[in-house]
């Protein structure tokens, strides 16, 4: 059931053509995966597991996880020379604490205004974040959005 949840969920939010990620973290990888390839959508998409998750959460003896949902094993992901990562996979981690400092104002409120806080409380966070990241010397971007189309 969660699989096609998963399913569903990556096709609706990826429905343009040209905007289905080339790779997917996700904590549940490991058991969504075998039936998500099987589905033609998930073929060329790499299905692996958060890192941090990955080391700590996921067992050994599970053979499948291991060879498929490895983050290691996608050399796309891995920074220059093999060392330290292209992405930081753990940032939804980061970004779901960060939410939950929110929830006690969110939980009460109707979903016009919920859409709207959380909205504007991204856009100041993101704008905070792109900020510091540029005085640390680092080249945040974003894609350019046109939600015309």
């Amino acid at each position: 059931m969660i699989v096609m949840h998963f399913q569903e969920m990556v096709k609706r939010a990826f429905h343009m053509p040209g905007s289905m990620p080339d790779h997917i973290f996700f904590d549940n990888n490991c058991h969504l995966a075998p039936i998500a390839k099987k589905d033609n959508t998930f073929k060329n998409i790499g299905l692996s597991v958060d890192v941090l998750h990955f080391n700590c959460k996921h067992s050994e003896k599970d053979t499948y996880c291991q060879e498929n949902c490895n983050p290691v094993s996608f050399p796309k992901l891995l920074g220059e020379d093999g060392k330290g990562w292209y992405y930081n996979s753990s940032i939804a981690e980061q970004t779901n604490v960060w939410l939950g400092g929110y929830h006690s104002i969110c939980c009460e409120m109707a979903i016009d205004k919920y859409h709207f806080f959380l909205d504007e409380m991204i856009m100041h966070r993101n704008r905070m974040k792109k900020v510091k990241l540029e005085k640390e010397g680092k080249k945040p971007w974003n894609w350019a959005m046109n939600y015309n189309t």
